[in-house]
């Protein structure tokens, strides 16, 4: 029998030696006639892909993603799919959600979060439908990506003031967390960067050190060498002495960390400044080579950006002509003098602006 869908059309389905053929008309009247025409024999006409439920493709992509995406990625995207749950129902046709349902999810979302939040979701799902066009036969026209984003309030990162950073790093108590410290803020990584660091990715002849991330349009691991300044190539030499582990960083216990939830907050609330977290830090590192006169291409090779784009983004604070500013205030503390950087020397250049604290 048919049924009618959300957007008040009729489907028909009609299912023949175990495979299912449908088709959508505007009337209850016009899909039950066309039930009642098919055949085996007028079957060897081009058959309608068969429909896959909302739920089941929501399933299946997850699972496909579960290979590819970071557990953040992973988390983004069933909140999205949970979320789209509210208004879309389970058991609808993939290919029949409209435009004005996809709307309707992030008007949703947007009322009980925030413009940013929707927008998130509008951009998981978009590329879940990418991947339904592929794999699924979904049509190209994609009713997520052509829904309208909605306004969203720009909310940017704290960045903390150097001397903040420093703060936290005399209030912690263990030296294994100063060096981690340290790390985060002479390399730019990624917290999990860190966390998945092996010795063999130290080249302490070279000065340099090999990151791996995950933030690829793949999800696979992708590596890059990044320059290593003398303090911190000191710093890890003495590390390694107590080390007995193949990774860097690990836990008390000696295990592998994944994660280090209150670490900042705590670490903050002792030295008494402004919460910040991980990856504040690595903004703070882009901030600090932008003030000291390195050019943009240079701090994006550091932080390893796939596009300018995203560089310009952790120092918009700094304005265009960031590697023009005067650096002479930032260094004064530290005693060194500014120098003009090029892209040709990167280990003297971050050793020269970091150089040493105290």
């Amino acid at each position: 029998m048919p049924y009618q869908m959300q957007n008040g059309k009729w489907r028909g389905k009609r299912m023949i030696n175990g495979k299912i053929k449908t088709k959508v008309f505007p009337t209850k009247t016009e899909a039950k006639k066309w039930e009642v025409e098919q055949t085996e024999e007028n079957w060897q006409e081009q058959i309608e892909t068969p429909s896959v439920s909302w739920l089941d493709f929501a399933t299946a992509y997850l699972e496909y993603a579960q290979e590819r995406f970071s557990k953040k990625t992973m988390s983004e995207k069933k909140l999205s799919f949970r979320r789209s749950l509210a208004i879309i129902d389970k058991d609808m046709p993939t290919e029949d959600i409209t435009v004005k349902q996809a709307t309707a999810v992030m008007r949703k979302i947007g009322r009980e979060s925030s413009g940013y939040a929707a927008n998130k979701a509008r951009k998981n799902l978009a590329a879940a439908w990418e991947w339904g066009h592929k794999f699924y036969g979904l049509p190209k026209a994609n009713p997520f990506l052509d829904a309208d984003k909605l306004p969203a309030d720009a909310t940017p990162r704290y960045v903390p003031p150097e001397e903040d950073f420093w703060k936290v790093y005399d209030a912690c108590e263990k030296q294994s967390d100063k060096v981690l410290l340290l790390f985060l803020l002479h390399t730019g990584a990624r917290i999990q960067e860190a966390f998945r660091l092996v010795w063999s990715d130290v080249d302490f002849e070279g000065q340099q050190i090999r990151l791996g991330t995950r933030k690829t349009a793949t999800g696979g691991m992708e590596y890059a060498w990044v320059p290593m300044t003398s303090e911190l190539m000191a710093t890890l030499r003495r590390h390694k002495e107590q080390s007995t582990t193949l990774n860097v960083f690990v836990s008390k216990a000696g295990k592998v960390m994944t994660h280090r939830q209150h670490f900042m907050r705590t670490a903050c609330e002792r030295a008494g400044v402004k919460p910040f977290g991980f990856h504040g830090i690595r903004h703070l590192t882009a901030t600090i080579l932008a003030h000291a006169g390195l050019d943009l291409p240079s701090i994006q090779a550091i932080l390893r950006h796939h596009t300018p784009t995203t560089t310009a983004r952790y120092i918009k604070s700094l304005g265009v002509q960031a590697n023009k500013i005067d650096a002479v205030f930032s260094h004064k503390k530290r005693g060194v003098e500014v120098t003009n950087f090029n892209a040709s020397d990167r280990q003297d250049q971050i050793g020269t602006r970091f150089g040493t604290r105290r």
